[in-house]
């Protein structure tokens, strides 16, 4: 079986999946990450869920604002010379 390693965790989330691995009744972490990827469910607050969708809608805006001053899309050429521009700045 494989072993997974996790560096670094924030103690809030540590919390979190400690108190979630009661509650579904989980011996072992690889069963808690078993019962989460199962459930197909996502587990966020409605905070968080309002936070994603005004990120989501956010970053659409700024697309559609960056899209409208584009006179035309950028060619392979155009790209080609650009990337070439950036290599022998450095």
């Amino acid at each position: 079986m494989a072993t997974i390693l996790v560096k670094n965790l924030p103690e809030e989330l540590l919390k979190e999946l400690k108190r979630l691995k009661v509650e579904l009744g989980c011996k072992t972490w690889a069963n808690l990450l078993t019962e989460l990827v199962a459930s197909e469910e996502i587990l966020l607050t409605e905070e968080k869920n309002n936070q994603t969708d005004t990120g989501v809608k956010n970053f659409l805006n700024l697309k559609t604002a960056v899209s409208t001053k584009w006179t035309s899309g950028p060619t392979v050429l155009e790209e080609m010379r650009r990337s070439r521009r950036h290599e022998t700045i450095k």
